[in-house]
């Protein structure tokens, strides 16, 4: 171990330069570079008399034991572009005449315990702990502006003296080594933090206080014991935050929103919360606040000691328990779900604006408790209301109003609205969730592109008289739930419908959508009835249920693919019993899977239909048939063949171009040449001849 001394102000820490560096203050220049084992020292004989000078750090990383700079009497700037500071000692950064530009990560290696960072306000980039049995306390604040902090190896202590505060954009301790964290009663103030691999972590909360204070931040615990922790940001932005693990808590605390919108607390598990459980209230009452499972369906409790005052927050399966009781408030939103929380009965609404306006406004609000009543804020509908829209004033005729946040809705109600025209958009980016009831007037237009979500868990009813929905994506989320078209519905062919959980109910009726898909492993089940489902999209894969596991279809309607252009049907192997496939539109449709259908047919010719390799669907009939001239070719993705079934009776095509085809099953399958049919080759139980083969009994006459 050695003592190294810059000298000479400006110039070049890297592995070759000696010039700055000697082996005593003020001292000559020459000495051998810095290694691990060696400290090295800024003071005021590293400059040319009082000037300012950069050391600039090259090839990275740059290394010492002990780094202090102390004593200082010009500014020094240590830089480097991406450069990284390995510090195997302590840490002492001059509180004045020093600032660091270098932009590479600081990483401690210490292997021995009893080492100090000391920064003196200065911020550094990342910075890492990671040395296999040392141990670093702070000495002054860590200030790392939006970098991470991150503690690998090793004990890192915030000072029981000090109790300095961590600065940081994220915190994280996120492996399997063997390290300890004490934060005393230090304030922890980041924009993430990640235990997401918490074993061998030894973590000791102390009394110190743990603020998030990002719009947006998952939020890793590890299942450990905390102090006092709080979401501080909750402003104008839509806002979300997700707690991971099954963690404990003193006091637990988010701030109320200050404008229109939804924030959303998601858990990940259960939590337990021995002081008090503060949930701020919103600046008004479309300001609000969500707490909800990760899971749709499955419960998080909340175990609190003691809870404040609750106003203007929606719970969906949330459970609460604990000393705090029975919870209650004010405007509270029941999702479903809940547990041990007293929400009032559903209620009905009135818009009241006269003209263009938000769906949650500030000031007096949006909506009156009687149709052409007083403008009320605290009538903000909640998720167990009904939201009429009357039929003329409110607003007036033309207008338009913005649904401006991810809210939590009951039934929207607009059949009044006929000879008086309004726009409901559902602003760009946002997901409404809808837990009644969806009713149009024909004087409705829907614009924006923001998703609606029906999630009711009870029978939900869509009546669109005949408006589309042209830029909106539907989910069907709804465990125990349905949703049941009253007549037609349309979206446009660039969006989707996605069934998670809970059973879409066509009855007679038909969906026309971009792209069809429920690729879940919830129970879910589509319902045709005598209804059908229209995959209008341009995209390749137009329906996707590629994981079927509990899918169930039941009724007797139609799957149809329309477009001009090439696309896939992902069956996932499942029997579609009672459903007809329809090839459409022109584009070459491709079958992936060994499905069940009811039937096969087309609607345009010329057509083709490709089905994958090496699979076998299966068919109660078989009716694709093209044109003269207008072939329906029936062929394989690839060269090996597929395989169709049908159990009995005759299968007769015409106009049919078919290749690498097995044709079994039972059935007898003709494909006559009188009929135009072409043999494109490599097909088996084809009866390609000019006509069928004679069957019965004969008499021979001699």
């Amino acid at each position: 171990m050695a003592d190294r001394y810059w000298v000479l102000g400006t110039g070049s820490w890297s592995s070759t330069n000696t010039a700055n560096w000697s082996a005593s203050s003020g001292g000559a220049g020459g000495a051998s570079v810095p290694t691990a084992s060696d400290n090295v020292f800024f003071d005021a004989n590293s400059n040319v008399g009082t000037g300012a000078f950069t050391v600039t750090m090259a090839n990275s990383p740059r290394v010492c034991n002990d780094f202090t700079a102390s004593g200082l009497d010009g500014t020094m700037t240590l830089a480097g572009s991406s450069i990284g500071l390995t510090v195997s000692g302590s840490l002492t950064f001059q509180a004045t005449n020093f600032t660091r530009s270098y932009t590479g990560t600081t990483t401690f290696n210490a292997t021995s315990t009893g080492k100090t960072v000391t920064s003196n306000g200065k911020t550094f980039g990342a910075v890492t702990f990671d040395g296999v049995g040392g141990g670093w306390t702070l000495g002054s604040n860590l200030n790392c502006g939006i970098n991470t902090v991150t503690v690998t190896n090793g004990t890192f202590d915030t000072s029981s003296v000090g109790n300095y505060a961590i600065n940081a954009g994220t915190f994280s301790s996120s492996n399997s080594n063997i390290r300890t964290i004490n934060l005393n009663a230090s304030t922890v103030n980041v924009d993430g933090f990640s235990f997401t691999t918490s074993t061998n972590l030894t973590f000791n909360a102390g009394t110190s206080q743990i603020n998030i204070n990002s719009n947006t931040s998952s939020i890793n615990l590890g299942g450990k014991t905390f102090h006092n922790f709080s979401f501080t940001s909750n402003g104008a932005t839509t806002t979300s935050f997700s707690i991971d693990g099954a963690n404990t808590f003193n006091n637990f605390s988010i701030v109320g929103r200050t404008a229109p919108g939804l924030t959303r607390l998601i858990f990940f598990a259960n939590q337990t919360i021995n002081g008090t459980l503060n949930i701020g209230a919103g600046a008004t009452a479309s300001c609000r606040t969500f707490l909800r499972s990760n899971s749709l369906g499955t419960q998080r409790t909340l175990t609190v000691n003691a809870i404040s005052s609750l106003t203007d927050i929606d719970f969906r399966d949330i459970v609460a328990a604990g000393a705090s009781g029975t919870w209650s408030g004010t405007r509270l939103g029941n999702c479903v779900g809940n547990g041990n929380i007293t929400f009032a009965a559903g209620k009905t609404v009135y818009y009241r604006q006269t003209g263009s306006a938000n769906w949650g406004a500030t000031g007096t609000g949006s909506w009156s408790a009687t149709s052409g009543g007083a403008l009320d804020a605290t009538m903000f509908p909640l998720a167990q209301d009904t939201a009429i829209f009357p039929a003329s004033t409110y607003p007036a005729s033309g207008s338009t109003t913005t649904i401006n946040g991810d809210y939590n809705i009951g039934t929207i109600d607009m059949l009044l609205r006929t000879s008086n025209t309004m726009t409901l958009l559902i602003t760009n980016g946002l997901t409404i969730i809808i837990y009644g009831n969806w009713s149009n007037g024909t004087g409705i237009t829907i614009s924006g592109t923001g998703a609606i979500n029906f999630s009711g868990r009870t029978t939900q009813q869509i009546t669109s008289v005949g408006i589309p929905f042209p830029s909106n994506n539907f989910l069907i989320d709804s465990p125990t739930g349905t949703l049941q078209l009253q007549d037609a519905l349309t979206l446009a062919s660039s969006r989707f419908t996605t069934l998670t959980s809970g059973t879409l109910d066509l009855q007679l009726y038909t969906l026309s959508t971009g792209t069809f898909t429920s690729n879940s492993v919830a129970t879910r089940t589509i319902a045709f009835g005598t209804g059908n489902i229209t995959c209008t999209s341009t995209g390749s894969t137009v329906w996707n249920t590629g994981t079927t596991l509990g899918l169930t279809t039941t009724g007797t309607g139609t799957i149809s693919l329309t477009s001009a252009s090439a696309k896939t049907f992902a069956g996932g192997s499942f029997s579609y019993s009672g459903i007809t496939l329809n090839q459409g539109g022109a584009g070459a449709l491709t079958i992936t899977g060994s499905n069940t259908f009811s039937n096969i047919t087309n609607t345009v010719q010329p057509a083709t239909v490709l089905f994958t390799a090496g699979t076998t669907s299966t068919f109660s009939n078989f009716s694709l048939s093209g044109t003269s001239g207008n072939l329906i070719t029936i062929g394989s993705v690839t060269a090996a063949s597929h395989t169709l079934s049908k159990a009995s009776g005759t299968v007769s095509v015409s106009n049919c171009s078919i290749s690498q085809s097995s044709a079994t099953g039972g059935a007898t399958w003709e494909s006559l040449t009188t009929n135009g049919n072409v043999d494109g080759g490599n097909n088996t139980g084809w009866i390609f001849t000019a006509v069928a083969p004679s069957t019965g009994n004969f008499l021979v006459f001699f």
